[in-house]
């Protein structure tokens, strides 16, 4: 399996992908850095707490791997099915089981290893400048970060699940725009931020739109073995 991983990640040069998983994190401290300087402009507090921050930066990582996986599941799964490359590679002496499988651990990695480093390291500079620039009212206390990142390990997790989600709609027809299109959707559904609350806020709701991703990439290969491809 491993070996799967590694051969489709030099496939398709998934390595080269840094840049743009860089250039989001240089998106997420240029989008606190603007909301801080035009709220403070207008006479307003930015952040009122540790937990408002936090909130805005996860919504804000969380959406963008969202869809960058859906870009993913479009290069790696449907593309594939679309121009019949995929036949090629069921005609290899390996389970098509084990080669969706491990299509399907890219995404669900990426995605899980992204939000999670992204969201910390972008917090930790938060904190890190309200140590330096008094940003918040009032102190963050050490309660609040180990709560926070143990938040942040769960959602990541569901996260990585949930990419999945957009897999559905695009195998549906086989296409790329209906797979990128249903990531927004999923995105605007649980990302949007309201008086410090998002649909993540409430637990069971990411853990259940993990569980569903994770069934729906069960579902995608469960039965691959005997699916006609012509």
């Amino acid at each position: 399996m491993f070996k799967l991983i590694e051969l489709e990640i030099k496939k398709f040069k998934l390595l080269n992908y840094w840049k743009g998983v860089f250039i989001a994190n240089l998106g997420f401290i240029a989008f606190l850095c603007m909301i801080y300087i035009l709220e403070k402009n207008d006479g307003v507090i930015p952040f009122e707490d540790f937990e408002m921050a936090a909130n805005i930066i996860s919504s804000t990582v969380r959406a963008t791997f969202t869809i960058f996986a859906s870009v993913i599941i479009v290069k790696l799964v449907i593309d594939e099915f679309k121009n019949k490359s995929i036949d090629i590679m069921f005609t290899y002496p390996i389970s098509r089981k084990k080669i969706m499988t491990a299509k399907l651990i890219i995404v669900v990695a990426f995605t899980f290893i992204n939000v999670l480093l992204s969201t910390l390291l972008v917090e930790g500079l938060f904190y890190l400048a309200d140590e330096l620039f008094d940003i918040l009212p009032r102190q963050i206390e050490i309660n609040e970060i180990y709560r926070n990142i143990l938040i942040t390990f769960v959602n990541s997790l569901a996260t990585a699940g949930m990419s999945l989600i957009p897999l559905l709609f695009g195998m549906i027809k086989k296409s790329a725009s209906t797979t990128i299109i249903s990531s927004i959707f999923i995105v605007a559904l649980t990302s949007t931020t309201s008086s410090n609350f998002t649909l993540f806020s409430i637990i069971a709701i990411p853990i259940s739109l993990g569980l569903t991703g994770l069934l729906i990439g069960y579902l995608s290969i469960r039965n691959i073995e005997k699916q006609d491809l012509v």
